[in-house]
């Protein structure tokens, strides 16, 4: 009887468990491919900047910010947060980053910057939207102006 309510215990524990462990290993494989990205992305740059520095003629490429232009202070101080934090992880080892990454997908972060993300897509197509009505604006004016001013000339008339 002793046997079985122990094998009956460990049976009951593994099944509870269950849906915990299977929680604990995707977010460690979310958080551990991150990681291995992040790392891999610095082992290169790492690469390129000793093998520039054996060359005497080297070409120096400056990144060009595709997201130079902010529409709202928001997606600026994000940016520049963004900027701060991946300043901050050039001295991180893979633990550290790892377990950093870990915290990010366990407190469910993502889903924030998903929203905030739709947000600013939505923002940026608007100020689009605003800007091409405005230039239609001016080119009306533009086009009645200038409609109103060959109004004022005199007639052409052939000779």
């Amino acid at each position: 009887m002793d046997e079985d309510l122990i094998a009956f215990g460990i049976v009951m524990l593994l099944f509870l468990s269950f849906p915990f462990i299977t929680v604990l290993s995707i977010t460690g494989c979310v958080a551990y491919s991150r990681t291995k990205t992040w790392d891999k992305a610095r082992n290169q740059r790492a690469v390129g900047l000793e093998s520039s520095n054996g060359e005497t003629n080297r070409l120096v490429t400056e990144e060009v910010d595709e997201e130079s232009d902010f529409y709202d202070t928001d997606d600026e101080e994000e940016h520049n947060k963004a900027k701060a934090e991946e300043e901050a992880d050039k001295y991180l080892t893979f633990n550290q980053k790892f377990r950093k990454e870990f915290k990010k997908v366990w407190s469910g972060k993502g889903k924030g910057d998903v929203i905030k993300q739709k947000e600013r897509e939505e923002r940026r197509k608007l100020a689009k939207a605003v800007a091409r009505e405005m230039d239609r604006r001016e080119r009306r004016k533009a086009r009645a102006a200038a409609k109103a001013q060959s109004e004022d000339l005199p007639a052409y008339t052939k000779a």
